[in-house]
């Protein structure tokens, strides 16, 4: 399987919140990629700076 996005390490605080803490995400050429948790679990956060709509506070985003 040939991963063309890796999210490593990513963190996010906001003032008072930890919405990530060292999440770490493949995304699959050709799969379905799914992400699922419960709610105020940081999907949406997630999403939002993989999608560049967020700036994570820290950890690297792998575009190959």
């Amino acid at each position: 399987m040939e991963i063309i996005l890796k999210a490593k390490n990513i963190n996010k605080s906001y003032p008072g919140v930890t919405a990530l803490d060292n999440v770490n995400f493949n995304v699959y050429k050709g799969k379905v990629n799914v992400l699922v948790g419960e709610n105020g679990a940081g999907k949406s956060t997630l999403m939002k700076i993989l999608a560049g709509v967020e700036k994570q506070t820290s950890g690297e985003l792998i575009l190959q």
